[in-house]
């Protein structure tokens, strides 16, 4: 994620505005084979949201542009378009412009989001160590379909930032095998993880019962989750767990001194930390 944060005054209020840009492409992000053009756009303009989410900001506009295959028909085109608009609305966004091109190669979609707060931008880099680390939802098994179906989240960001300070956070896209070493090292800290605090979805279970994968290693290396991970310190992460609500919180772990990143098992034994997890690169 690459972000640009501007001061901009709104009346008598300084608003930070976030300004984010992020690519979907055929093959990679969805598969147009199984996937239908609405689900490609809504997945494209919720994947920019989510870094609005993981920085607690809202967003305040978003710039669709698409470069459509030559042979994709106009209704498929008018299905994509809606499908985006659709995710954009979710959060009283609108789609203030874009852009058309047609080109002999697989569909790719841009798209460009404002984002605004009257808060400082929560950051990756502020970690420090005795914090709590902690992830919302349940993780693994994405690739299963909540991949295309995830809502960003926007509203539960807002909230953690307004009942607790949080120091570092960002959003499980590549998993969070990949994503805490980067939260750990833009914040110069180190973790220790908990194996037995993950909190795996069914559907992992359900890649596991398939693959013969250990569950608890597609929550941490499958990706695609869209939730988010954060650092806060330990002495209030009992606030954010009795937030009303069904969202789930989870302590996963704490940040330690050091750089090393260590997964630990009930016993206080340690497992490799997983080298792995969704590669853009090929979409797996």
């Amino acid at each position: 994620m690459a972000a640009v944060e501007l001061p901009v005054r709104a009346g008598e209020s300084l608003v930070l505005a976030l300004l984010k840009i992020d690519q979907s492409l055929d093959g990679v992000h969805f598969d147009l084979r199984r996937h239908t053009p609405a689900q490609a756009g809504r997945k494209a303009v919720n994947r920019c949201l989510s870094d609005c989410a993981a920085m607690a900001c809202r967003p305040a506009a978003v710039l669709l542009a698409v470069a459509l295959p030559h042979h994709i028909e106009e209704g498929m085109a008018r299905e994509l378009f809606i499908g985006g608009q659709a995710a954009a609305a979710a959060f009283n966004t609108p789609v203030v412009g874009g852009d058309t091109a047609i080109w002999d190669q697989r569909l790719a979609i841009s798209v460009a989001a404002l984002g605004a707060a009257t808060g400082p931008l929560l950051r990756r880099n502020q970690a420090r160590p005795g914090d709590a680390l902690c992830v919302t939802g349940n993780l693994g098994g994405s690739l299963l379909g909540r991949h295309l179906t995830f809502t960003p989240r926007i509203d539960l960001a807002q909230r953690l930032a307004a009942v607790v300070d949080i120091h570092a956070m960002m959003d499980i896209s590549d998993s969070l095998a990949i994503d805490l070493p980067r939260l750990a090292q833009a914040s110069g800290v180190g973790a220790v993880v908990y194996r037995q605090a993950l909190p795996i979805h069914q559907d992992a279970r359900t890649l596991s019962a398939q693959d013969g994968r250990p569950d608890w290693f597609h929550a941490f290396c499958d990706g695609e989750d869209y939730e988010l991970l954060f650092a806060l310190d330990e002495a209030h992460a009992h606030r954010i767990l009795q937030l009303p609500g069904d969202d789930r919180i989870t302590v996963i772990g704490q940040v330690t001194d050091g750089r090393e990143i260590t997964l630990r098992n009930e016993d206080g034994t340690t497992l490799p930390w997983p080298q792995t997890g969704w590669e853009y690169r090929t979409g797996a």
